[in-house]
């Protein structure tokens, strides 16, 4: 099958159907370019002073600051205060929390580039006012990333580690000292909710593109369906919330809830119409074969 190697940024003229192939080499160069972005980013952030009275690397303050700041030193209940601590039973406990404390920070330094990698794939699939739109929302996913990012570690990891602890004493029962989860463990769970919560702040932009561009319909978020909506937006907010309680995931569920619909309507009012119509392509021609003289 013929090969069209596009234009400057790898991609073909927009009325050429490429094979498969093309389409899979060019997710891997942008899935590299990501990669090494993301590794640049964490060896430079890592490096970041923060104590103005010593050299204090950012990668070594970063783990205990974020612990420190969803993990409650204290809790009450039902009259007695429990001292809540962090067991290290691994001893290479600490470089895997410099480990994984780079990846975070890669990802997030990353960000800008990951998106714009992600926008350039799919950018030849798109219709020229769709290309407009998308690139002017490239800014506002990063920013939801960032927001989810902001919840999960003020709102989300700090009151579902309060009501698991709470969970737990209730059960220890008279004990004046409570020892909680392994410290890599703890900073793993940290790392996993904080980056799910991120990306499912992402879900109502995707609707609102989804629904704008005419590939899904906007009745698909009204009436009986949104009953459908409401069950996955709780289904998310249990799998991004670690609360056994069910209050996260009614809190999350809820938010998500709300910001899908709202995404919906706004992406029928910027509809390009419903369905979204294909394209013609015309498809390459098979490239013919060189005729070789073999001595």
């Amino acid at each position: 099958m013929g090969y069209n190697h596009g234009d400057n940024n790898g991609h073909a003229p927009n009325d050429v159907e490429r094979p498969i192939m093309d389409h899979i080499m060019e997710l891997a160069i942008r899935l590299r370019r990501i990669f090494v972005a993301v590794i640049a980013m964490a060896v430079i952030l890592s490096v970041i002073p923060v104590d103005r009275n010593g050299y204090v690397p950012l990668i070594s303050y970063f783990p205990s600051f974020v612990i420190s700041h969803v993990l409650p030193d204290q809790v009450t209940w039902r009259g007695v205060t429990y001292t809540v601590q962090i067991a290290q039973y691994n001893p290479f406990a600490g470089f895997n929390l410099l480990l994984k404390s780079a990846l975070l920070l890669g990802i997030l330094g990353a960000s800008p580039i990951i998106a714009r990698e992600v926008y350039l794939y799919i950018e030849p699939a798109l219709y020229p006012h769709e290309k407009q739109k998308l690139r002017r929302l490239t800014l506002v996913a990063v920013g939801l990333f960032m927001v989810g990012l902001l919840m999960a570690f003020e709102v989300v990891l700090p009151f579902a580690f309060k009501i698991m602890i709470i969970t737990s004493v209730s059960v220890v029962g008279d004990a004046k000292l409570m020892a909680f989860t392994d410290v890599e463990q703890l900073f793993s769970t940290i790392i996993l909710i904080s980056v799910a919560t991120g990306l499912a702040f992402e879900t109502p932009l995707i609707v609102y593109l989804l629904v704008s561009f005419g590939i899904l319909s906007p009745e698909w978020f009204q009436g009986d369906n949104l009953k459908f909506v409401l069950l996955a937006s709780l289904v998310l907010g249990a799998v991004i919330s670690p609360d056994p309680s069910g209050i996260g995931m009614l809190l999350i569920g809820g938010m998500m809830f709300a910001a899908i619909v709202l995404a919906a309507r706004l992406g029928s009012k910027n509809s390009s119409g419903y369905p979204r119509k294909k394209r013609p392509v015309e498809k390459l021609e098979e490239a013919p074969l060189a005729r070789v003289n073999v001595l």
